[in-house]
């Protein structure tokens, strides 16, 4: 293998000039600060060749490895040897770094690798004088430097590469001065003979492999390990795709615009569709309306001067009929008087008058004795009532006054009345007294209704204050009078059934009737006592049956109720109350038996039998009379209320038959008047008039009898006539009047105002209005629309049919009206709504006339981007996602297919080397998994496998058929794309698309646990492990010194750790150096002073690192097999337990 086995530094760091001779692995030991991560440090930039976007330098000493941005050490800095923050060991330095590689089988000659370096303190970034490499030496410090004065100073580097040239031949000198990766690619040649091409890639899969285990980073996932660490950072070039999909998407979003302008355009022309519909259905139904109106008003104008012209006529016929029945009329009066004349002359001779004036006065005295009986018989009738009232004291009248209505009641003075005066008289002979106890009685009545009426008023006005609020219906009149002279000097007055309620309902009965007038006994606050005492008896009158409480003999805090005594029945939250029963009743005991009854003191049991220790009473009270309690006050003021209801009904009855008495009194009186004709001389004297009449019409018939010559007949005749011809002159008087009046009515309107149906001017003014009308809309449709509604309505009147289409046509108008403004609310909403979305237009406003205005612009929009717009961007944006679907396609799934590919041989690669080296028995393996989110891009990959023609219908939109296997992969990718919050700087870097995992799979059980849960549970040493394990896979990989065999050189394989293993105990170090050594790596470690115990048994080469002041120098030391053997017998890990006892006995 190459070996390193030279470290050569010339002005690098607190270095003047060093040489480090090296062999095997190396560890690089000294105290912190003293430049140990210097020397490392150097070799990074040696075997990167300077390269600013791989090398970190000083990265353990900055962050702990745990960043990957750029490192805060520069070249620069270690070439002027910088010291702090604006310290500087020179300010300009002519920088020599070099490694040396020798083949330790001897079958190639040795490489040298180095930079030659400017630096300035004036100036920020170094000045690279050559990348070199040197084959057939290993260069020194000597080679880069010249001696003046005695004193080694840096060569030039034009002297220093002649010098190298004349020693080995320009065939073995080649310099890279310009390009890092091209000098990396040349030493790899000769270092790395395993790979038979060195290209880009590998030479910085070999930077990031060295750079990574100088700066591994213990805290992280699996995940951004091998990202960091294993996988090579290969970002796609998606810019022109990137710029295609956003070109696409921004017309994606435009063509989106457009169509919800267009969407929103479309809604809008639909409203002003509606509102032209609205104005044509208003500008209809307004014509049909005044059309209708003008035959309405035309034909009513017809029906009224027809109507009077026919009366007119009729009221002309009607008059010369009045005319000529006039004159007939005069004709036959005249012939009347004559006949009258001569019939006078002829009863003048023979005395027919006088007797004529005898009949009349007869007659009527015949009629005044009827209606005197008829009034005398309706005073009788009115003495019915006073047969009802017995027990008035003139209960000995009331016979006689029965007998004479029952007489009355069919009695007329054209038939027999014996009955009727058999009674007038008895009831007249009786004696008169009777008639003032009638008189006293009607009086009693008057005053019996007074009484009543005064009890209603008295019940309601407790009603109504109880209604009011004051509830206190239940209190005597007493009470409630103390209780209002109480609250009116500020007291509170409190009564005893208002404060207590009874525990058991059964004794109801006999508590209220043992309490009696205790019931509605006042308390008041003890410090009102005196006062209420003074007011109390000053009332002595006013508060008779009321009581008041003496506070100051009760003690509220006293004993309770004995059990089974009176006053256990109450409860009460007032304390004065029960203190006052206790005192009251407090020895009387409940009995519920005889027995218990019977014992001595008092008692009382539940039916209200009371033992007052000497006297048995009944003491229950009645329940109208119940107070105590809630439910009995209510009870109270139902009662009440039915007490005031029926007094109110007996009073009306009363009070009725006040009424009835009254009258019969005065009719009673009038029966008994000796002035008022009685029933026997009004019967007398109708007998005696009949009787004359009879007579006279007797001596008036003998005249008749001989004859006047015809004068009364042919009167008589005449008289007929007249009467006839009047009633036919009435009817034609009627008539006239009729016709006069209708004719006047039908001239009256007709001269009306126009607002009068059949007037002149309403015609013409119908027709001024229909004429505005005719030409604001179509006749021929108009005169279809109004034919089909009037025949529609052929069951009414012509005249009623227009009437009818007039009304409804203007309803109907007038809901095209309101339909109008709703809708041109609408317009002018959709149009706020369009102008918030996309903006305002210079063309129309939400004020603008909508149909003039407003549709006309609506028209032209949806007409110049359905046609023009809207086709040259889906153009635009077909084009544009052809181009990206061909720069996906072609660009970034072949770059991402070849990413892929080489990543998963690569991770295939440092597996199968992991195969062979089990690390604790336990074999290890990297695996990734897809992310979710990338899954469409994955599987389109997939398909450019199997599939590339599938890919053609990326972006095709409807165009992909619904049966295309791929639809909804095709459908995912181009969603995902399209996204516009989607970051697609994303999709550039391919190890985006996976996560990643290590396996550790025991090789004696076969159970695998991953590096996540160990990271999780693990100690630090577990941790670590995995790490440095595929660190060094992946170190093994690119060296190839995991796979080198037989017959097959092997190249460089150097793994350089700043500060390893620093987490893991020295048996873990130990083994993972083993670990190392297996995979065929020359280690070089730099550890502080403590740590190299553990190391030393697998260092050949030991490297102490001495900072004095501003400068540094490393000494050398070569361990050989027999002091390794030494401190291998020394360490405690490897010995026994036998071993460790004699150690410690010892």
């Amino acid at each position: 293998m190459m070996e390193l086995r030279h470290v050569a530094m010339v002005q690098w760091h607190l270095f003047d000039s060093q040489d480090i001779d090296l062999a095997g692995h190396t560890g690089v030991f000294g105290e912190n600060r003293s430049g140990k991560s210097t020397i490392l440090d150097m070799a990074q930039v040696v075997l990167t060749g300077g390269n600013r976007n791989v090398q970190r330098l000083n990265a353990v000493a900055s962050d702990k490895g745990k960043s990957r941005s750029a490192s805060k050490r520069t070249v620069v800095d270690y070439c002027l040897g910088a010291l702090g923050e604006d310290e500087r060991k020179r300010d300009q330095a002519r920088t020599y770094i070099c490694l040396g590689f020798v083949d330790t089988e001897g079958k190639r000659s040795p490489v040298s690798i180095g930079m030659a370096i400017e630096a300035r303190r004036s100036e920020t970034n170094e000045t690279v004088l050559g990348r070199f490499v040197v084959s057939g030496k290993i260069l020194t410090t000597d080679d880069f430097v010249e001696v003046r004065d005695s004193k080694r100073f840096p060569a030039d580097w034009d002297n220093v590469r002649s010098r190298i040239v004349s020693a080995v031949g320009q065939e073995n000198f080649v310099n890279h001065r310009d390009k890092a990766i091209d000098y990396v690619r040349e030493y790899m040649r000769k270092l790395v003979p395993h790979a038979s091409v060195v290209g880009e890639q590998n030479a910085n899969s070999l930077q990031k492999a060295v750079v990574n285990a100088m700066t591994l980073d213990h805290d992280q996932t699996a995940t951004e390990f091998v990202r960091n660490y294993i996988l090579e950072k290969n970002n796609m070039k998606v810019g022109e795709l990137r710029e295609s999909i956003r070109t696409y998407r921004n017309i994606n979003d435009t063509i989106r615009t457009m169509r919800e302008k267009l969407e929103a355009l479309v809604g809008l022309r639909g409203i002003l569709g509606e509102l032209a519909e609205s104005h044509e259905r208003k500008a209809r139904e307004q014509w049909i309306s005044k059309r209708a109106d003008w035959f309405a008003a035309r034909g009513a104008y017809a029906n009224e001067l027809a109507k009077f012209n026919e009366e007119s006529a009729k009221r002309d016929a009607a008059k010369s009929e009045m005319d000529f029945l006039g004159e007939e009329l005069k004709g036959i009066d005249a012939e009347i008087r004559r006949l009258d004349i001569a019939i006078s002359e002829h009863d003048a001779k023979t005395g027919r008058a006088t007797l004529d004036q005898s009949l009349t006065s007869a007659t009527q005295a015949i009629n005044r004795a009827a209606i005197e009986f008829e009034r005398r018989l309706d005073a009788v009738r009115s003495l019915q009532a006073l047969s009802a009232m017995k027990g008035f004291g003139f209960d000995e009248f009331i016979p006689l006054i029965s007998a004479l209505t029952r007489a009355a009641k069919d009695a007329s003075v054209e038939r027999p009345v014996n009955l009727l005066l058999d009674a007038e008289s008895r009831l007249l002979a009786s004696d008169r007294t009777s008639l003032q106890r009638v008189d006293q009685a009607r009086r009693d009545l008057i005053r019996k209704v007074e009484e009543e009426r005064a009890r209603l008023r008295s019940l309601e006005e407790r009603l109504r204050l109880h209604s009011s609020g004051e509830g206190s219906v239940h209190l005597s009149d007493d009470t409630r009078n103390l209780c209002r002279k109480l609250r009116l000097a500020g007291m509170s007055p409190r009564v005893l059934c208002d404060l207590v309620e009874l525990s058991d309902v059964a004794w109801t009965a006999a508590a209220e009737g043992l309490l009696g007038r205790d019931r509605e006994a006042v308390f008041v606050d003890r410090s009102d006592m005196a006062r209420a005492t003074a007011l109390f008896k000053d009332g002595r009158r006013e508060f008779r049956r009321a009581s008041l409480v003496s506070l100051n003999k009760l003690d509220p805090n006293g004993p309770g109720p004995r059990p089974g005594s009176f006053p256990t029945l109450f409860k009460s939250d007032d304390y004065d109350a029960i203190a006052f029963i206790i005192r009251r009743h407090g020895t009387v005991r409940l009995a519920e038996t005889i027995a218990q009854f019977n014992e001595p003191g008092r008692a009382l049991m539940i039916d209200g039998l009371y033992d007052d220790g000497l006297v048995r009473t009944h003491r229950a009270a009645e329940p109208s009379d119940f107070k105590i309690g809630k439910a009995a006050q209510i009870q109270a003021f139902h009662d009440l209320k039915e007490q005031a209801e029926q007094l109110l009904e007996d009073c009306a009855r009363s009070d009725a038959a006040a009424r009835l008495a009254d009258t019969a009194h005065v009719q009673l009186g009038r029966i008994f008047d000796d002035k008022q004709p009685s029933f026997k001389g009004i019967v007398e004297e109708y007998r005696k008039s009949t009787l004359e009449r009879r007579e006279v019409e007797q001596r008036i018939a003998a005249l008749d009898g001989a004859g006047d010559g015809g004068l009364r007949k042919k009167r008589q005749a005449q008289l007929d006539l007249k009467r006839r011809r009047l009633e036919e002159r009435t009817t034609q008087e009627r008539e006239y009047l009729k016709h006069t009046r209708a004719a006047d009515i039908a001239n009256h309107t007709i001269e009306s105002g126009n607002s009068t149906p059949g007037s002149k001017l309403g015609m013409k003014v119908a027709w001024s209005l229909y004429g505005q009308y005719r030409v604001l809309y179509d006749r021929n449709s108009g005169r279809s629309s109004y034919r089909a509604r009037f025949e529609a309505l052929s069951a009414k009147l012509i005249l009623d049919r227009h009437r009818a289409i007039a009304i409804e046509a203007a309803k109907a108008a007038s809901r095209a009206d309101e339909d109008r403004i709703g809708i041109e609310r609408r317009v002018r909403q959709a149009l706020g709504h369009y102008f918030d979305k996309f903006g305002v237009v210079s063309n129309v406003g939400t004020e603008s006339e909508p149909l003039r205005e407003v549709k006309p612009w609506v028209e032209l929009l949806i007409r110049e981007m359905e046609e023009n717009e809207l086709r040259r961007y889906e153009r635009q944006a077909r084009e544009a996602a052809d181009k990206a679907a061909t720069l996906l396609r072609g660009e970034f799934i072949n770059a991402l297919t070849s990413r892929i590919s080489k990543m998963e041989r690569e991770l295939s690669a440092m597996n199968h080397g992991l195969t062979d080296h089990p690390f604790h028995n336990e074999r290890y393996s990297f695996h990734h998994t897809r992310l979710v989110e990338f899954q469409p891009i994955l599987k389109i990959v997939e398909i450019s496998k199997t599939s590339p023609e599938a890919l053609d219908m990326l972006f095709k939109g409807d165009e992909v058929p619904e049966e295309f296997p791929h639809r909804d992969t095709l459908r995912e990718i181009e969603a995902l794309l399209e996204d516009p919050d989607k970051d697609f700087s994303v999709f550039e870097d391919y190890r985006n698309f996976f996560t990643f995992e290590i396996h550790m799979e025991d090789i004696v059980s076969g159970r695998t646990t991953r590096w996540e849960t160990r990271r999780g549970t693990g100690s630090g040493a577990e941790q670590q492990v995995p790490i440095y394990v595929a660190i060094g896979a992946s170190l093994a990989s690119v060296y190839g010194s995991g796979r080198s065999g037989a017959g097959r050189p092997s190249g460089m394989s150097v793994a350089i750790f700043d500060e390893a293993f620093s987490k893991m105990d020295g048996k873990n170090q130990r083994q993972m150096m083993s670990f190392y050594k297996k995979l065929g790596l020359q280690i070089v470690i730099a550890a502080p002073n403590e740590k190299r115990v553990a190391v030393l048994e697998h260092i050949d080469t030991v490297v102490e690192v001495d900072r004095i002041g501003e400068s540094a120098r490393a000494s050398v030391v070569e361990l050989k097999e027999r002091a390794r053997k030494e401190l291998r017998a020394m360490d405690p890990d490897l010995m026994s337990d036998d071993e460790l006892k004699k150690m410690a006995a010892e």
